[in-house]
C-alpha cells in the first residue's frame, strides 16, 4: 500500500523459488498472492519465473481477479521426456500440456512463456523433434532459448555424448524461428482488441511526435503515440499493428 500511494502501479512477486513460498512456515504462494489482491489497492500484480510443478492447489482461481497479470514464466528447458530425465526435472512433457489446457481453459487470456536448453549432453535428432512437437503443442507466447554450455562441479558438465557447437548452432536457429512463429501468432490474435498498458518513461521522439511503449496485461510490448506525459500510467491502446517484434497501436485514452 506505501508503494502504491507512492505512484507505483506495478508490482512484481519474484523469488529464487517463488512456488516454494511459504513451505517453512506453514502457508504457500496461494495464500501470499491472495493476501496481496486483498488487502492492497495495487493495480497490476504479476508472477516470477514458477517452476511448473510448484502451482499451489486451486492457484488458477486466483486469477478470477483481473488485477492478477495473465501472464506466467514455467521453465521447462526440453520437450524430450528422456532428455528431461537426465537434467533431473520433475515435470514430463505431457503433464505440462494437460497443465496448460486447464490452464486456459480458466485463463483465456494467460500468456505462457518458458526456457528451453538446446544441445543438452546426448540430446539426439529424435528427442530434438520432440522439443519442437512440443513447443508446438504448448503454444508459448515467448521463449528463451540457451544453447547448452558445461558448468564446472555440475552433474551436467560431466555426462557423456556432448552435442557439437554446429549442432546446437542449428538447433537454436530453428527454435528461434519457431519462436518468433508463435509469439507473432499471439501478436495478430490481438489485432483490433483494447488493451491496457501501463506506459513507460523515456518516449523516442519522431519528429514532432513523441513514441511510447508499454505493456499489456498479458506481457506482450505495444508502442504508440501520444501526447507528453504518460509515463507511469495506465491508458486504454487498440492493437492496430505488428512492429519487427512488438505490436503497435492507436492511444484511445486515459484510465
Amino acid at each position: 500500500n506505501r508503494i502504491h500511494s507512492g505512484g507505483i502501479h506495478e508490482v512484481v512477486l519474484a523469488g529464487v523459488h517463488l512456488g516454494g513460498y511459504g513451505s517453512d512456515t506453514g502457508s504457500s504462494l496461494y495464500e501470499l498472492v491472495q493476501a496481496v489482491l486483498e488487502r492492497t489497492r495495487i493495480p497490476r500484480i504479476r508472477l516470477g519465473s514458477l517452476e511448473p510443478w510448484d502451482l499451489p492447489e486451486n492457484f488458477w482461481t486466483l486469477f478470477d481477479t483481473p488485477r492478477l497479470m495473465p501472464h506466467l514464466h514455467l521453465p521447462m528447458q526440453s520437450g524430450a521426456d528422456s532428455v528431461l530425465r537426465r537434467m533431473s526435472r520433475r515435470c514430463r512433457s505431457g503433464e505440462f500440456l494437460a497443465l496448460m489446457e486447464e490452464a486456459r481453459k480458466r485463463v483465456p487470456e494467460l500468456n505462457v512463456t518458458t526456457d528451453i536448453i538446446v544441445g543438452f549432453p546426448g540430446e539426439t535428432e529424435a528427442e530434438w523433434r520432440q522439443t519442437l512437437d512440443f513447443v508446438e503443442a504448448a503454444g508459448f507466447g515467448g521463449i528463451h532459448i540457451f544453447a547448452f554450455s558445461p558448468r564446472q562441479g555440475t552433474k551436467a558438465a560431466t555426462l557423456p555424448d556432448p552435442v557439437p557447437r554446429e549442432v546446437k548452432r542449428r538447433r537454436s536457429e530453428e527454435l528461434h524461428r519457431v519462436a518468433a512463429r508463435l509469439k507473432r501468432q499471439r501478436m495478430e490474435a490481438r489485432l483490433g482488441r483494447e488493451v491496457e498498458v501501463l506506459v513507460e518513461g523515456n518516449p523516442e521522439t519522431v519528429g514532432k511526435v513523441l513514441c511510447w511503449s508499454g505493456y499489456t496485461p498479458d506481457y506482450q510490448r505495444i508502442h504508440f503515440t501520444g501526447p507528453a506525459g504518460l509515463e507511469n500510467s495506465l491508458v486504454k491502446v487498440e492493437a492496430v499493428g505488428i512492429g519487427e517484434e512488438t505490436l503497435e497501436g492507436r492511444l484511445l485514452e486515459g484510465c
